[in-house]
Parts: structure tokens; C-alpha cells; sequence
């Protein structure tokens, strides 16, 4: 095994490691007072692992977490709230593995275990996740976004589409103001793509179809929980204004 894999294996033990460890001390000793989680992620949790699906989910909040907090109350029988926390901190242990990926290739691999320390010992996300609060999620989809495109522009294969696309699922599913966002960074990646001049033409189709497929599929799951809500074939309520005469 090279040393670059085995570093890669440190990090994800590290990451692991440090979901167990925070999830457990999260459950144990955290005291929970944040309104969103008890009122919103944690009933919902508790409807996805009883198989009560019509409250397990809202057009509002998209499918990734509800689907990931409720996995884990099935799977571990802990309640809504601790399984919030635990799906929240997972997000957040999971994304030091893209974000040391893209700062070695950046700026080494020194600074990339600095970089990953310093993001895990953060106040604000650590906080928000312990809080069983949904916005790691997005750390996780923008740091696989990262890590595709700082790959793409070295070395595009077929990694840094499917790191790019994992992104931008994660985004697409995760909060519905973030689809927006991820059809922009589609859009783009395509364009980027198509325009270079080094690309080779099988190369550029493999890396547009792997995150476009990625997105699709984020976008059938979201759009089909909008409709059974809203009757409205979108993405998200916030677009029945604006197409929902058609859709």
C-alpha cells in the first residue's frame, strides 16, 4: 500500500473515529435546548423509523437528513433528538475526508492534517451538529464538490465525477434552497468541461453524465416528495410560484 493510501485510510479512521466518539459524548452528556431539532428533525426521525412516511418528511426541508436520522433510529432504537445529533455529526466527521483530499492537492498534505484538526475542533459546525442540526450536511456536499473540481483540473477521471456529483446530491437533498445552487454548479462543470481544450472527448461525456446523473437522481427524490405534499411537480415549494402552472 502507497503512503498516500495509507493516509487516506488514517483520514477516514479519523473521521470515523471522531463520529463515534462525539456521537457518544453528544448522546450522553449534551444537553439539548434547540428548538428546531426537538420540534422538527427529531418527530420526523421518529416517523421514517416507524414507517410512517407522510410525517417523516416536508417540502421544506428536502429527504437526505430525515432519511439518514431515521436509518439510524431504526438501526440503534435511540430517539429522534440523539439520532438528529448522531446523522448531524456523521455529516460532519465525513467531510474531513474530501476537504484533506482537496487541501493535500492544494497545499500539501501538512497542511491538510492541520486543516482537517482545525475543522473539527470548529466551534460553530461542531455546535450546530451536536445540536442535531441539519447544516454539516452542507460542509459534506460543498467539501466533495471541492474535491472533485481541485481533482478535475489535474487529473479528471472518473473519481472526480463521482466526487463532484456525490456533492451535489448531498446539496440537492439536503435543503431545498441548496438545488438552486447545485443545478448552477452543473451547469457550470458542464461548460467546463465542454470547453477544454485538453479534454479528451469520451473523458469530458464521462465527467458531465456521472454528476448530471447524480443531481437527476436527487432531483427525482426531491420533486417526487414535493409533489405527493403539493401536487406540484418542482423541486421545491419555492418554485410553484414560478412553474407551478405548468408543473
Amino acid at each position: 500500500m502507497s503512503i498516500v493510501a495509507q493516509n487516506t485510510a488514517k483520514v477516514w479512521a479519523a473521521a470515523i473515529g471522531h463520529w463515534l466518539v462525539l456521537s457518544l459524548l453528544s448522546v450522553a452528556l449534551y444537553p439539548m435546548i434547540v428548538t428546531d431539532t426537538y420540534a422538527r428533525y427529531a418527530p420526523m426521525a421518529e416517523a421514517f423509523a416507524a414507517g410512517d412516511f407522510f410525517y417523516a418528511f416536508s417540502p421544506r426541508f428536502g429527504v437526505l437528513f430525515q432519511t439518514v436520522a431515521g436509518c439510524v433510529a431504526w438501526l440503534t432504537g435511540l430517539d429522534g433528538v440523539h439520532s438528529s445529533q448522531v446523522a448531524a455529526i456523521g455529516f460532519l466527521s465525513l467531510s474531513a475526508v474530501p476537504l484533506w483530499l482537496t487541501v493535500r492537492r492544494i497545499f500539501g498534505e501538512e497542511i491538510a492534517w492541520w486543516a482537517i484538526v482545525l475543522f473539527l475542533v470548529s466551534d460553530d459546525m461542531t455546535r450546530y451538529a451536536m445540536d442535531g442540526l441539519r447544516d454539516s450536511g452542507k460542509c459534506l456536499g460543498y467539501a466533495l464538490v471541492a474535491f472533485g473540481a481541485v481533482r478535475a483540473a489535474d487529473k479528471p477521471d472518473f473519481r472526480s465525477a463521482l466526487s463532484f456529483g456525490l456533492g451535489l446530491f448531498v446539496l440537492a437533498t439536503i435543503f431545498s434552497y441548496c438545488f438552486a445552487v447545485a443545478a448552477a454548479l452543473l451547469f457550470a462543470w458542464g461548460v467546463w468541461h465542454i470547453v477544454r481544450k485538453d479534454a479528451d472527448v469520451r473523458l469530458a461525456v464521462l465527467q458531465i453524465a456521472v454528476p448530471a446523473f447524480l443531481f437527476a437522481l436527487g432531483t427525482a427524490a426531491v420533486t417526487y416528495m414535493t409533489h405527493f405534499y403539493t401536487g406540484h411537480w418542482v423541486p421545491a415549494p419555492h418554485y410553484i410560484r414560478i412553474l407551478g402552472g405548468w408543473l
